[in-house]
């Protein structure tokens, strides 16, 4: 496994991790958990497994720092070779929103920058796989992506009436 694919099972685990514990705590699941908690308890698991993510690098870990693309970015991990891993993190939201942090992360023009977009995804079980905004990102963003990881568990949700299904998506930009 290269890196981006250890990090995005690492994101996962994290979800599925506090899905559980929402759901004994809260009677909710993972969209119970605000979008910036996340992305801390998800610096924090990559932390914890730098060894086996990163090698012999100790990587520098940021949150929300500007780096000049168009709002701060939720989670930066600079590496001593001048590597940096830029993580953006989306929980529920809409494909315009999705679309907009692939596009943010795309005007990072720096090589040595590896981009990872994360979308916890609210799929109603009628509308499995995908409710559409997969696609919009895969298909019609108009930056290139290429998906790391796509997985789901089910999940318990109080705001709505029908099951729902958290889709776990990374996708790493390219352009």
């Amino acid at each position: 496994m290269n890196i981006s694919e250890k990090i995005a099972e690492t994101i996962f685990c994290v979800a599925e991790k506090e899905n559980a514990l929402l759901s004994n705590l809260a009677n909710d699941g993972i969209f119970f958990m605000p979008e910036l908690a996340f992305a801390y308890e998800c610096g924090k698991a990559i932390m914890s497994r730098s060894k086996d993510i990163f090698g012999t690098q100790s990587p520098k870990w940021i949150r929300e720092i500007d780096i000049g693309n168009g709002g701060p970015t939720d989670l930066l991990f600079e590496l001593p070779n001048e590597e940096r891993i830029a993580i953006e993190f989306k929980i529920r939201d809409t494909s315009t929103s999705y679309k907009s942090d692939v596009n943010k992360l795309a005007r990072i023009t720096d090589s040595k920058t590896t981009k990872l977009f994360c979308a916890l995804i609210d799929v109603f079980d009628t509308d499995k796989p995908d409710d559409g905004r997969q696609w919009e990102v895969e298909e019609n963003s108009g930056v290139s992506v290429i998906s790391i990881l796509k997985k789901d568990f089910p999940t318990k949700q109080t705001r709505y009436s029908s099951p729902v299904t958290c889709y776990a998506c990374i996708w790493q930009v390219t352009q």
